[in-house]
């Protein structure tokens, strides 16, 4: 949060690049994270994209929770393992929407304004057990992390094939800087 406030003070602005801003959250997650384990990398992937903070803010919580639940649980001491991070703008959305049903993704404007985009936060270590239930959970970041992508009006799904996979979808309005 201090992040955003520092964006805000500095520029004036009420729109932020995102990117810069996950790139600076997940590295000081790391950082404070770390102590003692450096076998853990962080792979970012991020579209430069601007954004308001009503969007911003959510989202920066959701990746904080993420990336802090990998760090604290996904890997056993002494293991290697990584961390991605993914921001994009969705190709070929009318495809996706239609092969997702109504997740709760808005379908895109006629006048193409509005833009779909993908938050892809993931791991390759154990995973969260099957037995877990991504909706009713006694997890408090889980439950914030729900709270937040249904606020900016996004869909969730959790993928545990391979370690564990978040895939946040939503829309927003083009943002110029």
């Amino acid at each position: 949060m201090s992040l955003i406030h520092q964006k805000l003070c500095i520029g004036e602005t009420y729109i932020i690049d995102i990117s810069d801003y996950l790139r600076k959250l997940t590295e000081e997650l790391f950082s404070s994270y770390r102590v003692g384990n450096d076998r853990i990398n962080l792979r970012l992937e991020l579209e430069q994209v601007y954004m308001e903070t009503d969007t911003a803010v959510p989202l920066g919580i959701v990746v904080n929770e993420l990336v802090s639940n990998s760090l604290k649980h996904a890997f056993l001491p002494g293991k290697e393992g990584e961390i991605r991070v993914n921001l994009s703008r969705m190709k070929n959305y009318e495809k996706e929407f239609k092969n997702l049903g109504n997740s709760g993704i808005a379908p895109s404007c006629s006048n193409g304004k509005n833009l779909q985009f993908i938050l892809t936060v993931e791991d390759n270590g154990r995973g969260i057990p099957k037995s877990m239930d991504l909706q009713n959970n006694d997890s408090l970041g889980l439950q914030l992390v729900n709270i937040f992508v249904e606020q900016i009006g996004g869909s969730i799904e959790l993928n545990r094939d391979k370690g564990t996979k978040f895939n946040i979808r939503f829309s927003k309005l083009e943002t110029e800087k």
